[in-house]
């Protein structure tokens, strides 16, 4: 597969907000005139809706970047069950193929200049049987990292050993985004989280995203996301890393 440029989003949990971070940079880099998309490999608890099926997080990147697209061209397979996806698909009896998720990454990347793959939980899910998982699929298109964490008491050890296991696969880790992060009454874990993260695994966090009320994934409603992605995110940081002189 040829080198692409973008970044693979993984998280140091499930629920951690990937895809709020993932349409929100989406959105920014569109509006700054990057011809970015989003894609999600296998999209796991699908819902359904007039008789067809659908992919919420895909709705919700174009809803948050303003654009028409097709679903299928941003999601390689879609599995009811909210579970990791190599289980979803025994369950489901579909077989996840990586040639076809490379296939399809690989056909967006030559209509696309930036492609933000966003992974389903963190980098140890399995994505095929119990051997082959999503740090498998990120090493295997070669793009760097980008970490969402919690905010909260925990994340340091979650986080520390997200960047650990990604180092040991050989990947790049370009940043950390905190999500839900309490700019107004902070904890005493939220003000020192960002500075041990960074002492004692040497990336840069690179946003401390707040909670953003009037957004939802589930109603397709991104509210005013990009304003405060581009307000919390160093986005000029991570695109350095891709496009540095």
């Amino acid at each position: 597969m040829r080198p692409i440029k973008g970044f693979f989003i993984t998280g140091t949990d499930t629920g951690i907000g990937k895809t709020v971070i993932t349409a929100g940079l989406l959105g920014v880099l569109r509006r700054r005139g990057i011809d970015a998309m989003a894609l999600k490999p296998v999209q796991t608890g699908s819902a359904y809706k007039n008789g067809g099926i659908l992919s919420e997080d895909a709705r919700f990147y174009k809803a948050a970047a303003n654009i028409s697209y097709d679903d299928n061209e941003l999601v390689a397979y879609y599995l009811e069950h909210p579970l990791a996806p190599a289980v979803a698909a025994e369950l489901e009896g579909e077989t996840i193929e990586l040639d076809r998720i490379l296939a399809h990454i690989e056909r967006m990347a030559k209509k696309h200049e930036f492609i933000l793959i966003e992974g389903a939980g963190g980098l140890l899910v399995p994505l095929i049987g119990s051997q082959v998982t999503i740090m498998d699929l990120a090493i295997l298109l070669g793009l760097p990292l980008l970490i969402v964490a919690r905010a909260e008491l925990g994340t340091i050890n979650h986080t520390a050993l997200t960047v650990s296991c990604a180092r040991a696969g050989g990947l790049e880790v370009a940043g950390i985004v905190i999500n839900g992060y309490n700019h107004q009454n902070p904890s005493p874990a939220e003000e020192t989280n960002p500075r041990v993260i960074e002492s004692m695994t040497g990336v840069p966090v690179t946003g401390l995203v707040p909670k953003v009320a009037e957004v939802s994934v589930e109603a397709g409603e991104p509210g005013k996301l990009l304003d405060v992605i581009e307000r919390y995110i160093n986005i000029d940081a991570l695109l350095g890393v891709q496009y540095a002189t």
